[in-house]
């Protein structure tokens, strides 16, 4: 069952055994360092707080008992400046800890709330401060509630995933692009979920035919969350090549991107059908 909509949600909230469970991703938190390594002439500003403001308002509305974080909850970034090498660019200690802080004063402060981290490939310091009030696994992923498989998107999950009853993950930041009346194109973050035979799970992450088919149902949900960060652009979905040639950035789910029975929602809740009818 999907929990009420807003106007632009970058959730996904279901109940799942009598327990209301939301899930987001891409949260990117320290981003503002990249815009001044790239030529931002002003003073760092204060998004990765404002998302966490945005976070505990929307967690304090819906009552969630389980908070899913599908991965990236923290940036990173290489530079390359002309002339010299490419370099990798960690969040400051000061912004980590400013961010730290915010979290466990609204977030974890919440009475009730279990919280999942699932790590993505932008995670290297700040999911290891929560290891003791908060569930942290691999980018592969795991079941919630032993049926729920999450991953993050950016390498192959967990075998078992394809014993799930519904998989959600990340990563890709999906967005389409429409032309209004003006011809003026206007990118907006979506929602995408692919049902798939689960015999054709077992190809689409490369797994050996070989797992006991036990309970297995017909078909498998999957569902890709837009970046919870307003801030962070995407991969156009309706672009031949998303701005990514051929997909490689996304060598796991790039069959999922291109599948023709691919469903589209705008963070609205409007179902804008088929990809391919974009």
């Amino acid at each position: 069952m999907t929990m009420p909509q807003s106007l632009d949600r970058r959730w996904l909230a279901r109940k799942i055994d009598k327990n209301k469970v939301l899930f987001i991703s891409d949260l990117h938190l320290g981003f503002e360092i990249e815009w001044v390594g790239r030529g931002l002439k002003t003073s760092i500003p204060n998004w990765s707080i404002e998302i966490l403001n945005t976070l505990r308002n929307e967690i304090m509305k819906l009552k969630p008992s389980h908070l899913v974080i599908c991965g990236d909850f923290e940036h990173h970034f290489s530079l390359r400046q002309k002339g010299k090498k490419k370099v990798s660019i960690l969040i400051p200690e000061s912004m980590r800890e400013r961010i730290t802080q915010t979290f466990n004063s609204k977030i974890l402060s919440i009475p009730d709330l279990e919280i999942m981290f699932v790590c993505g490939e932008h995670d290297i310091f700040l999911y290891q401060e929560f290891k003791e009030k908060c569930e942290v696994v691999s980018s592969s992923g795991t079941h919630l509630f032993n049926h729920i498989g999450v991953f993050h998107g950016d390498q192959q999950p967990f075998k078992e995933i394809v014993f799930s009853s519904e998989i959600f993950l990340g990563h890709v930041h999906p967005t389409i692009t429409l032309k209004d009346d003006l011809q003026v194109q206007h990118k907006f973050p979506v929602f995408t979920k692919l049902s798939l035979p689960r015999e054709d799970i077992f190809s689409l992450f490369n797994f050996p035919f070989e797992l006991e088919e036990v309970g297995m149902i017909d078909s498998l949900p999957i569902n890709i969350l837009p970046a919870y960060n307003p801030y962070i652009p995407g991969y156009l979905l309706n672009k031949i090549d998303g701005g990514r040639k051929l997909h490689k950035d996304y060598p796991v789910i790039r069959q999922i991107l291109r599948h023709p029975e691919l469903q589209i929602q705008l963070t609205d809740g409007i179902d804008l059908g088929l990809l391919l009818d974009l």
